[in-house]
């Protein structure tokens, strides 16, 4: 299998073109893409026709192509400026959990191939930050198909291990973000909820809008083991023996009491917040956040389970 249909097979590309990436806020760029820019009036020039989509406001119809072509043509101004988007991918080892679906880092891998395509099938720029215990890799926002291929080399070279520091990667990445960006990350978020909390701080005191996908596997979301078990640490924790029926409750308690510490910081920081389940199929999570995404306009944060009907 080579390297783009590890990520982004057919019958994905197929479900992207009927999907749009949008920012709830206005996000200023370097080149045009399909983003309207804060800047209005006599100075704004024609750049181009685009094909019209379902959703293109009407009153930007080219009417005299209508008329020539029989064929719908959208003006493009070159007051439209392109949406910078930033993915942040946790590379640690409790990435590497893996069931019958698949491991939670090869889904959220394909997740944040599938988000670049279409930022760029847009002409928007995407960048691309790995981290584990440190952020690992860095590649600045571009635009273009080459970048594309640098992001897809990347995912395809990352080593997925070591503890997560999930906090100081976001601290860094605000530090190395020059300008105001659509910031995803995506991991499972199993780390400290005040480091969570004190790099979304740091993000959004730089004026970036925040997206949090937490990726996680259906056996973490319902603990449905059964007999003595043996549970080890992906992260370098040691491994202990237990019943899940007698550790079951506890668990569970312990995880509902973190997803909701999660939920109060995107709510405190007006960023967004969304579960993906492995088990889930891809092209339904995708459309789930771009349809959550594309709600977050009226500027209330979003929640809720990705692909979940």
């Amino acid at each position: 299998m080579n390297t783009v249909s590890r990520y982004l097979d057919a019958a994905l590309l197929e479900h992207l073109k009927h999907l749009q990436l949008t920012a709830c806020s206005v996000v200023q760029g370097s080149v045009s893409g399909l983003h309207r820019g804060p800047l209005k009036g006599a100075s704004v020039e024609f750049r181009q026709h685009r094909a019209y989509a379902a959703g293109d406001e009407l009153r930007r119809m080219d009417w005299r192509v209508l008329g020539r072509t029989d064929r719908h043509f959208i003006k493009e101004y070159d007051e439209e400026t392109n949406l910078r988007c930033m993915l942040m991918l946790d590379c640690s080892g409790s990435m590497t959990y893996a069931t019958r679906s698949g491991s939670k880092w090869d889904y959220a891998a394909r997740l944040v191939a599938a988000t670049a395509f279409l930022a760029l099938q847009q002409n928007e720029s995407v960048g691309l930050s790995l981290f584990s215990g440190k952020l690992d890799l860095w590649l600045k926002p571009a635009h273009g198909p080459a970048q594309l291929w640098r992001i897809l080399d990347a995912l395809d070279r990352a080593r997925i291990s070591g503890p997560s520091a999930l906090g100081q990667a976001m601290h860094q990445a605000a530090e190395r973000l020059d300008r105001r960006c659509l910031v995803i990350v995506v991991s499972d978020f199993f780390c400290p909820l005040e480091q969570c909390r004190q790099g979304l701080a740091h993000l959004r005191h730089d004026g970036h809008e925040m997206v949090i996908l937490q990726v996680t596997d259906r056996d973490e979301e319902e603990f449905a083991f059964t007999g003595w078990r043996r549970f080890r640490g992906l992260e370098g924790e040691g491994a202990y023996l237990a019943e899940p029926a007698l550790a079951r409750a506890v668990y569970q308690k312990t995880f509902l009491q973190h997803r909701r510490g999660l939920l109060d910081c995107c709510r405190l920081l007006n960023g967004q917040f969304q579960n993906v389940v492995t088990d889930r199929p891809l092209d339904q999570a995708l459309r789930h956040l771009l349809l959550h995404q594309s709600a977050g306009v009226s500027g209330a944060p979003t929640t809720g389970e990705a692909g979940q009907e």
